[in-house]
């Protein structure tokens, strides 16, 4: 009997995970999308509910009315991002190819031989030989390689437009839905996990504070440099400062890099070129924008919630990026603390009877 039973246990759990696979394997193209929409959910939860308490009770309308406003405050300026990138690209890549050549480069290097001279002796002392007598060309080709693939993955960005629009309709639904049955769901997802309640609860809430706070946190400040930059270049009278301002926002996420690397070339070309007044305001500029986000907004919006090593955060971005693409961003640094936060729950609950059993 016993037998029996294991036997037809063992069929059902081998059923189960067969479907479950099958499920996955079904939803498998849409799985950044439904990611996206659970972690969104998380941050306009609260605010869901306070509508549902102000409207009396009206689930659908409250609903409908935040998936209206990630519509106009997500969709709306990414598509406008898109076009107007694939614009800056286009007039980018076309500068480089009839500003940056062979001659001009040569040019710049004669103007500034002094310059030219320091740093070969700087790179010498290194035990480091570097022979300028080749290098206008290799900087002209590295210029016209790097605009030449910016401007393919912009055509190709601009390309999935159609392809982003299905992804971002689809996430809308799920947010619909999920904001009014958000709470079955996660109830049926607690009672398929084989954990106390308890633990459950401290899973779930750890990692929706960490992960609110990390893409409330890092995205607000990245969106504030990257307009801020953005607004930054404009005033200097750069070219293409929305497509600047993109690469600002992008690497604002990764620590100890930041905007520093777009705007320190920056600094130091207009320093090196003569303009050394303008060169300073924009170092200033950008100095001052970075250091108030980082270390004065950032803090404030994210508060002691999120308790992870800034090495972390800087090895699992690169490698979520590496494994997601560009969403790596946001994926690398939730996968590092679903990791945190059950290690902790070990650390609290099994690691402690563990020392007790000693």
């Amino acid at each position: 009997m016993v037998r029996n039973q294991r036997f037809k246990f063992s069929i059902f759990m081998t059923i189960f995970l067969i479907s479950s696979l099958l499920l996955l394997w079904t939803i498998y193209p849409f799985i950044y999308t439904i990611i996206m929409s659970l972690l969104l959910v998380g941050v306009l939860h609260p605010a869901y509910q306070w509508l549902v308490k102000f409207s009396h009770g009206r689930t659908y309308s409250s609903s409908l009315l935040l998936c209206l406003l990630v519509f106009l405050g997500i969709f709306v300026p990414l598509v406008f991002l898109i076009s107007t990138l694939s614009v800056e690209m286009t007039d980018f890549y076309l500068y480089l190819r009839q500003s940056l050549t062979v001659e001009a480069v040569g040019r710049l290097l004669e103007q500034h031989a002094v310059w030219v001279d320091k740093v070969q002796r700087l790179l010498q002392s290194f035990d480091i030989n570097v022979n300028f007598a080749n290098f206008e060309e290799y900087v002209v080709a590295l210029g016209k390689t790097m605009g030449l693939i910016m401007y393919d993955q912009t055509r190709m960005l601009a390309g999935k437009v159609a392809h982003f629009s299905l992804h971002f309709v689809m996430m809308i639904v799920i947010i619909f839905y999920l904001l009014i049955d958000g709470d079955k769901l996660k109830e049926y997802v607690l009672a398929l996990i084989p954990l106390p309640r308890d633990q459950e609860t401290l899973l779930l809430t750890k990692f929706n504070d960490m992960a609110i706070a990390i893409i409330i946190g890092n995205g607000i400040a990245a969106i504030l440099q990257g307009v801020l930059g953005g607004i930054g270049l404009t005033m200097f009278e750069f070219r293409s400062p929305v497509l600047w301002g993109t690469v600002m926002a992008i690497f604002a996420f990764i620590p100890f890099i930041g905007i520093s690397i777009v705007f320190v070339p920056i600094a130091v070309y207009l320093l090196i070129s003569g303009q050394v007044a303008r060169g300073i305001m924009f170092f200033v500029y950008f100095s001052l924008l970075s250091g108030i986000v980082e270390y004065l907004v950032k803090p404030k919006i994210v508060g002691d919630r999120v308790k992870m090593h800034v090495l972390l955060v800087f090895i699992s971005i690169f490698g979520g990026i590496a494994t997601f693409g560009i969403l790596g961003i946001l994926l690398g640094p939730l996968v590092a603390i679903a990791f945190l936060t059950l290690a902790d729950i070990y650390l609290s609950t099994v690691g402690e009877a563990w020392k007790r059993n000693e």
